[in-house]
């Protein structure tokens, strides 16, 4: 699947959700919620926020952090691949999609992310 095809199935998903955008970043795309960063797509993946209250499932699920180079050094964002599972399941995917929107939101009012 292509980026375009990964955010027409995410927005299909997403589709009750109010709030919800888009726009190109990074050679693919953001993906927000009353226009606060939730996810990213890229490389045919999607890559949702995170912290210490849902780090623990993609850790449970064998995801990775988004990683890229800068520098020759390697750079990982509070952002990991959601398993491709979730994916295939609408309800399921709003659920992981809401708790990196809180992420999102308490990133935004200050409290510590801690992994």
């Amino acid at each position: 699947m292509s980026n375009q095809e990964t955010l027409e199935h995410i927005l299909d998903l997403l589709d009750d959700e109010e709030g919800i955008s888009f726009k190109r970043m990074f050679g693919g795309y953001g993906l927000f919620k009353n226009k606060l960063a939730v996810a990213l797509i890229l490389r045919s993946e999607i890559f949702m926020k995170v912290d210490q209250s849902n780090i623990n499932d993609y850790k449970s699920s064998f995801s990775k952090p988004f990683t890229y180079k800068k520098n020759g050094k390697d750079i990982s964002l509070s952002n990991w691949s959601i398993p491709s599972e979730i994916l295939e399941d609408k309800d399921l995917f709003i659920e992981w999609f809401l708790k990196s929107y809180k992420v999102a939101l308490n990133k935004k009012i200050g409290k510590k992310v801690e992994y």
